[in-house]
């Protein structure tokens, strides 16, 4: 039986096309027993977890190995189940004997792999890279996650070949429109999941009285829209009920429990709502009439 570090591997050397040199741009080869390297000579070695370091030069992140198992917990507990319902539903009526995904920004891999599990039971042939500037997030998601590619990554700097992708899962992360342009096939898509305006409301209007405690999507569309052809926006809203004992994760893992006051804090972990509101808006932008 193949070890975990073994099937991410596999998994690398089975989507090795889909990878690219992110000094250069040239196109890796595997070479036994563990390094990728271009026609230029820039190597990569698979680290012991199973993914591969392909950032030009190191770079640092607050997001560090707590704030990820924290994430993971909160997902599994099916916090965001509808969302990733939705997101393969869409993913699931492409009509193409294999689907390749990159997911911009999948932190420790929850959702990624949630997707690509519900499609090869649905029995679609689905290949699948994670792509995270944050190298905690990556570590952990080639340890809970094995037969995806994991990959350290700069999202202004893809490490993938031009117009690769049939879809580009970009959720509650950053953003680089450009880069998602040159990834997309011609007749690929961008999943863009942005907060809508009663997102965490109940959090929310705890900790602000003010501007802040809803959000705007205005600029974030307008931004999108300069280099991608918004084709359908929709918009997803329910209550989720988070546990008492899963509730300071839930701070941990979320920027709005990041800066919260000391005494605001202590007022919720000992009271938290039982429930939070979900309110997100998947967008769904293509290359059309922009190449």
């Amino acid at each position: 039986m193949l070890s975990k570090m073994e099937m991410n591997k596999l998994a690398m050397q089975e989507s090795v096309a889909l990878l690219a040199c992110p000094i250069c741009g040239g196109e890796l080869i595997f070479n036994e027993p563990h390094s990728f390297v271009c026609p230029k000579h820039h190597g990569f070695d698979v680290a012991k977890p199973g993914y591969l370091h392909l950032l030009k030069q190191a770079h640092k992140t607050k997001y560090d190995q707590a704030l990820f198992e924290s994430r993971k917990k909160v997902i599994a507990s099916g916090f965001f189940e509808k969302i990733i319902e939705r997101l393969t539903e869409i993913i699931a009526d492409i009509n193409k004997k294999e689907i390749v995904i990159y997911d911009a920004g999948c932190g420790e891999g929850s959702h990624l792999a949630h997707v690509v599990n519900a499609l090869q039971e649905m029995r679609r042939n689905v290949r699948s890279v994670g792509l995270d500037i944050a190298k905690e997030g990556v570590k952990q998601a080639a340890r809970d996650y094995p037969g995806i590619v994991w990959a350290v990554a700069d999202l202004a700097n893809c490490p993938n070949q031009a117009e690769t992708a049939d879809v580009i899962l970009n959720i509650l992360s950053p953003s680089n429109y450009q880069e998602f342009k040159r990834l997309l096939k011609t007749d690929g898509f961008l999943l863009k999941v942005v907060p809508e305006a009663n997102y965490l409301r109940e959090l929310r209007e705890f900790i602000y009285v003010d501007e802040k405690s809803s959000y705007s999507n205005e600029s974030v569309i307008a931004r999108l829209a300069e280099k991608l052809t918004v084709e359908h926006v929709e918009r997803v809203t329910y209550k989720a009920p988070i546990a008492k004992a899963l509730f300071a994760d839930f701070l941990e893992m979320t920027p709005l429990g990041w800066h919260i006051e000391a005494d605001k804090k202590s007022e919720l972990l000992a009271n938290p709502p039982e429930e939070l509101t979900v309110d997100l808006q998947i967008i769904i932008a293509n290359r059309a009439h922009l190449l």
